[in-house]
């Protein structure tokens, strides 16, 4: 397990994974993708008395991947912000984890609150992922804060975790597919299990799988949970090239199955 942020694709990877492990984003970008993925997290700032309080707060990111939330000054956790600014926001993937939520991928980022004066941008912004908070958002007592994070705790599921720094996390880019891949692995697994069972036969390193089922998928390529006779693996296929764009995703990956059939 990885104890600092990989600056290397595949870095913080099981060395069991099959296929082109080189390809998996590092947990900086796969860090910077779950923020943009999420609209809430748990905000735990400290009490008076120095004891850790944790609040479910709705949040959007800025530029540099930081959660910025819109709270009321009578709230416990703006009243201890203001004392004491140092506070950690944690997003998670547990709601969409069948099993156990500890398999799933989660973001601890620790740092300092700071209310922002001019938040307009950061305020439309809000307001268009959260337009309920309308109703309460010019309250004179309703203020909008973020948290300026100082590092980073990613955890990718057993095995996989590193801590990296605040700049190593605000200059990675999120993946263009966050918002259209829970779609496509829906897609890909309902639709054509054979497609992905050949795509891991051919270029996974899972030349005898009996299945394949897709779990994730990322600007730049496909990870397969498969079944093989040494039991269930994760096997990793790469694109040809990087996308940029999300309109990309169903060509790349339509493409790269036409390359296959080709080849046969």
């Amino acid at each position: 397990m990885s104890q600092n942020a990989d600056t290397e694709h595949g870095g913080g990877v099981a060395p069991e994974h099959l296929g082109q492990t080189d390809s998996f984003p590092n947990d900086a970008e796969l860090s910077r993708s779950l923020m943009e993925a999420t609209n809430k997290g748990v905000l735990s700032t400290l009490t008076a008395d120095g004891y850790p309080y944790g609040s479910l707060v709705s949040c959007v990111v800025n530029s540099r991947g930081e959660p910025v939330v819109l709270v009321s000054d009578l709230a416990e956790h703006t009243q201890n912000a203001r004392l004491d600014n140092r506070a950690s926001f944690l997003v998670d993937t547990s709601g969409s984890i069948q099993g156990d939520p500890l398999s799933g991928t989660r973001l601890t980022l620790v740092g300092e609150m700071e209310l922002l004066d001019q938040p307009r941008a950061i305020a439309d912004l809000y307001l268009s992922k959260h337009p309920y908070a309308a109703d309460y958002a010019d309250f004179k007592d309703f203020n909008y804060w973020k948290l300026s994070v100082k590092r980073c705790r990613f955890v990718g599921g057993f095995g996989h975790m590193s801590w990296m720094d605040a700049d190593s996390y605000s200059q990675a880019e999120a993946d263009p597919f966050t918002i259209n891949a829970a779609h496509a692995i829906q897609h890909m697994n309902e639709d054509h299990a054979d497609a992905n069972l050949t795509f891991v036969q051919q270029l996974g390193e899972a030349p005898t799988a009996s299945a394949a089922h897709m779990v994730a998928v990322d600007r730049y390529g496909m990870t397969f949970e498969v079944s093989t006779e040494e039991g269930q693996r994760l096997s990793r296929v790469a694109f040809p090239e990087v996308a940029t764009e999300a309109a990309q995703l169903e060509p790349f990956v339509i493409s790269l199955l036409h390359s296959l059939s080709h080849d046969v």
